[in-house]
């Protein structure tokens, strides 16, 4: 069922279409938890190279490790311009592998009285951030979702308003198939309740399901051709950072699936991923199921992986 073509004649998202703009020529938020899985380093480095209006905001934030990965991965590129902005800390430690390519060392655990005012200050430091930075565009804000979707709800909860701008594309959820029937998919099982306040929340949600995305059609192992360009003495410092974060995901797992880069290319409106409409109900465990009384939301319903593979190994050729 996954692995058959679109149809040649498939024209981009409909939303899209409506909002008479693309993220090539809007304002584009990256919501990534970078430095864990190399997938969103993938993305991170296709997006900084194609998109000239980016800002990164860190999902799953541990103690400003991501933001300042992120910081160095975008200068390495050239992109001092794109906006880096902290997000919310889950405390996911274990989820950050790539603490000796840090240019500072992170702060340390706060577990002082003190720490409920800290969370204050992120949540309100985030909110102020994204609010700057929606003022400097009129049209529709592209936010794709890479991780939890913590920095969302935050976001939305504080600044109902902006949902109305919102074009939402999220890497999540599954309907038929995952490893793990039992819970929701990764991003939103990290944290379910901005899940499911988040998808109440956007209108339209556009999700790029864990049914499509976790195929071994596009998996990344450490034989494959793309690691060694990235590991060439030649390649620059961005590519031999991503190589680093695929070395260090490899001592944990025997390959990566490019959740991620799939997402950017069909936030892109790309004609890789096809969506149809689907009424979801959405579960307090964030777990996601058909329902004809549920929320209107676009998900996947088909994907052109080898195109895919084609756009993305172009993307990351250094």
């Amino acid at each position: 069922m996954f692995d058959n073509p679109q149809h040649p004649d498939e024209q981009p998202p409909k939303d899209l279409a409506r909002l008479g703009t693309s993220p090539l020529n809007g304002l584009v938020i990256l919501d990534t938890d970078i430095a864990y899985d190399p997938d969103d380093f993938v993305a991170l480095a296709i997006a900084a190279r194609t998109l000239p209006d980016l800002a990164v905001i860190t999902a799953d934030e541990t103690r400003g490790r991501r933001a300042q990965l992120a910081r160095r991965a975008l200068d390495s590129m050239g992109r001092h311009d794109v906006a880096v902005i902290a997000g919310i800390d889950l405390g996911g430690e274990h989820r950050f592998l790539m603490d000796g390519y840090l240019d500072q060392p992170p702060s340390q655990p706060d577990d002082t009285p003190g720490h409920a005012d800290d969370l204050t200050n992120a949540v309100d430091g985030l909110v102020d951030a994204v609010t700057r930075l929606c003022t400097t565009t009129t049209g529709p804000i592209f936010w794709i979702g890479m991780g939890p979707m913590t920095n969302l709800a935050v976001v939305l909860s504080s600044v109902p308003d902006l949902a109305e701008r919102m074009v939402v594309t999220q890497m999540g959820g599954w309907l038929d198939c995952y490893r793990d029937k039992t819970r929701a998919s990764h991003n939103f099982h990290t944290d379910p309740v901005s899940a499911g306040l988040a998808l109440r929340l956007i209108r339209m949600p556009r999700l790029v399901l864990s049914d499509f995305t976790n195929s071994s059609t596009i998996e990344v192992t450490n034989d494959s051709a793309m690691l060694r360009r990235l590991r060439s003495s030649t390649a620059p410092e961005w590519a031999r950072l991503l190589a680093a974060n695929f070395d260090a995901w490899f001592l944990r797992r025997s390959g990566s699936w490019m959740h991620d880069p799939l997402t950017l290319s069909a936030a892109l409106g790309l004609p890789f991923v096809t969506f149809r409409p689907e009424r979801i109900r959405i579960e307090r465990d964030a777990r996601i199921y058909r329902d004809p009384d549920g929320r209107a939301m676009q998900v996947t319903c088909n994907v052109d992986y080898a195109r895919f593979l084609e756009w993305m190994h172009a993307g990351v050729s250094a």
